[in-house]
């Protein structure tokens, strides 16, 4: 007994003392059946073993259980130090080992759940009973990591291009915690409606003008003011924010350049401040103020600018009903179900979709994925055995496409999973066949040393009409180049073959800045190819590709909102021509042979960095009556050339130049040709 009273004292010194616990990574024999069993925790019918490594010089361990992560703990039993193993009959608790050594020390061996076994060590899954300190403390602990406003270029990389992933998920409940966001951050609510988890205040600021990336908040309500400074590579879903939303800075004279909102209720103002662009769609505004460039709203309801372009009012795309459009699918916990996936059906065009239908699917349904255990053939097992797939918050590498071929299937991403090719996989990271009812949600694809592409939708020459049931991508980003040293190189990292796709929120990156970054090291030709008819783009975000940016082959295309930024690290004219004779790429590319598109809300910006260079059109389409743009803008950032942009579409607009830096056109072809 007189070990067991020390250890408790020395255990309730540790928990005032915040003591973090690392969790061990397992050796797991999980089979995605959706109850979580590995080494350090495994599962059989209603009792659970829970194993650690032995710590040498341990005399007993102390067993501890708590009904949440941070709740309070309770003693249950005593093993002596020649047993590392404890059974137990409650699966849903957390159980905290601690041994008293020979030399008198006190250690927490480690913390052991269900939840950490099935989702991985970078989720944290947090429940009304805990502590909101703990909470804030644990959520304050990688945010330092990542926030990126410690003085120096290190912190910086630490922030946009670090390893570190984090999914931070809330049970039903109220929170009373005030939450800063940093890089690689995802929050989301675990209920069915956005209102059954509140959180008091959630915040991200852009301590980094223009590169806040990285971070997503989904299903939750925040019972206040809200600020997201952010960029692009973000998304706010499913939130209700009972005050007003700010999109832009309070740290110095910092700019952001975003971004998107879908599905989401403001009781009170969207506040646009310094935001380059922007889209939201399919939400509810109390109100809308400000413009920079391009802002669209689009199935929105609210006190909401008109639709103008190019006067006095601002630059404001206003489309009253979007088309149809079928939200992302979202994690969901309950005590009576444990955790589901809620898959949406297509939703009302204009306003949220709470009150919407749709299918929930168990876990076992779904094959739970963890980068510290997964390969692209273990994945592939279980996609070939028909199930969906979570890829929990980690970075995979993979050394062959992951093979999503099941018609409805599900691939849900947590907390900016990050798929990047191994340096023999010279394919790409994910092919998707071209069938019905695909969604795909939540993922960031990396370049590596050479890959024809990093996504790919459907076999080419595709004929399938999946009107009735498409495939639905949502907040899918992807990157080549600046994370890492070495040299990456992709032909083009999306393309889309099957028709009737609709693109949900997409940025795809040719690095501008930090590691392996110019015309030499990180190379890609083009950011998205869409050769599929009647695709669907509700944000389209491609920037700094080496040709064109967007080229689209395929027939009746539709693009809500497009921003683009030209390569900044052209070498000289002869680099960037398609033919010799045409000064620079084109942005936004439709192919001649293609008889109609339409397309809204459409910006591309030049800062021709290296060289004197010059784009004659940043969008290029066939002069066909069947062509409709609406709303186009192009920018002269800076650059070498006083005249950098000389026309906005099919030689029609005005230079965008140094002196008149921003020029709009209105539509093309002007209706009265």
């Amino acid at each position: 007994m007189k070990f067991k009273k020390a250890l408790a004292v020395g255990v309730a010194a540790l928990l005032v003392s915040g003591l973090t616990v690392g969790l061990t990574a397992c050796k797991d024999d999980d089979d995605g059946n959706g109850v979580a069993s590995d080494y350090n925790f495994a599962v059989d019918g209603n009792k659970v073993t829970v194993r650690w490594d032995k710590y040498e010089g341990a005399t007993g361990y102390s067993i501890e259980k708590s009904p949440t992560r941070h709740g309070e703990y309770e003693y249950i039993g005593y093993v002596d130090g020649t047993v590392n193993e404890y059974v137990a009959d409650d699966i849903n608790s957390y159980y905290k080992i601690t041994t008293y050594t020979q030399s008198g020390d006190i250690v927490v061996v480690g913390i052991y759940s269900q939840e950490t076994a099935l989702f991985g060590k970078n989720t944290f899954v947090y429940s009304p009973d805990d502590d909101p300190a703990k909470i804030k403390e644990e959520l304050d602990a990688f945010y330092k990591k990542t926030d990126g406003t410690k003085e120096g270029e290190q912190q910086r990389a630490r922030g946009e291009f670090t390893e570190e992933r984090l999914a931070a998920f809330f049970k039903a409940g109220d929170y009373d915690v005030n939450i800063n966001m940093g890089y690689y951050t995802a929050l989301a609510g675990l209920g069915a409606s956005p209102d059954d988890v509140v959180i008091t205040q959630v915040n991200t600021d852009a301590p980094i003008s223009l590169c806040n990336f990285w971070r997503t908040a989904e299903n939750l309500t925040v019972n206040s003011n809200m600020r997201w400074a952010v960029s692009q590579a973000t998304s706010l879903r499913r939130v209700h924010v009972k005050g007003d939303l700010s999109l832009s800075s309070t740290v110095g004279d910092t700019t952001t350049s975003g971004g998107f909102i879908a599905d989401t209720k403001v009781d009170g103002t969207v506040i646009s401040g310094s935001q380059q662009q922007w889209l939201s769609r399919n939400s509810s505004f109390g109100s809308w103020s400000g413009c920079v460039w391009n802002t669209a709203l689009v199935g929105v309801e609210g006190n909401l600018p008109a639709n103008s372009w190019g006067g006095t009012g601002g630059n404001y795309t206003n489309i009253e009903n979007s088309g149809t459009i079928r939200e992302k699918p979202y994690l969901t916990y309950d005590q009576t179900n444990g955790y589901r996936v809620f898959v949406p059906n297509a939703n009302s065009t204009r306003g949220t979709s709470w009150n919407g239908s749709g299918e929930y699917l168990s876990l076992d349904k779904f094959y739970v994925a963890r980068s510290d255990r997964d390969t692209a053939a273990t994945i592939n097992a279980q996609l070939e055995k028909g199930k969906n797939l979570i890829l929990t918050a980690g970075v995979y590498e993979l050394e062959a496409p992951l093979k999503v071929e099941q018609e409805g299937a599900v691939v849900l991403g947590l907390g900016l999973a990050t798929l990047r090719p191994t340096d023999g996989n010279t394919d790409t990271l994910m092919r998707i066949a071209d069938t019905d009812n695909i969604r795909i949600g939540g993922l960031l694809f990396d370049a590596g040393k050479s890959t024809k592409t990093l996504l790919e939708v459907g076999g080419e020459n595709g004929t399938a009409d999946h009107s009735a049931t498409p495939a639905v991508l949502s907040d899918l980003f992807f990157r080549v180049g600046g994370a890492k040293e070495e040299n990456t190189s992709v032909n083009a990292c999306v393309v889309i073959n099957s028709n009737n796709v609709i693109g949900d929120n997409f940025w795809i990156w040719r690095a501008d800045h930090w590691d392996g970054v110019g015309w030499d090291k990180n190379k890609a030709d083009t950011g998205i190819i869409v050769n599929g008819n009647n695709v669907t783009f509700y944000g389209l975000f491609v920037e700094h590709f080496q040709k064109y940016q967007t080229v689209w082959n395929g027939n009746g295309g539709t693009t809500y909102f497009y921003q683009s930024e030209l390569p900044y690290d052209v070498p000289n004219a002869q680099s960037w021509s398609p033919d010799g004779t045409v000064n620079g790429y084109a942005s936004y590319y439709v192919s001649e042979g293609v008889t109609t598109h339409t397309a809204y809300s459409l910006g591309v910006y030049s800062y021709l960095r290296d060289a004197a260079v010059t784009l004659d059109s940043a969008i290029v389409c066939p002069q066909t009556p069947g062509m409709n743009f609406n709303h186009m803008v192009t920018v002269w950032l800076t650059g070498k050339t006083a005249s950098a942009i000389t026309h906005i579409i099919n030689g029609k607009g005005e230079a965008a130049a140094s002196g008149s830096a921003v020029q709009v056109l209105a539509e093309y072809p002007a209706k009265n040709q």
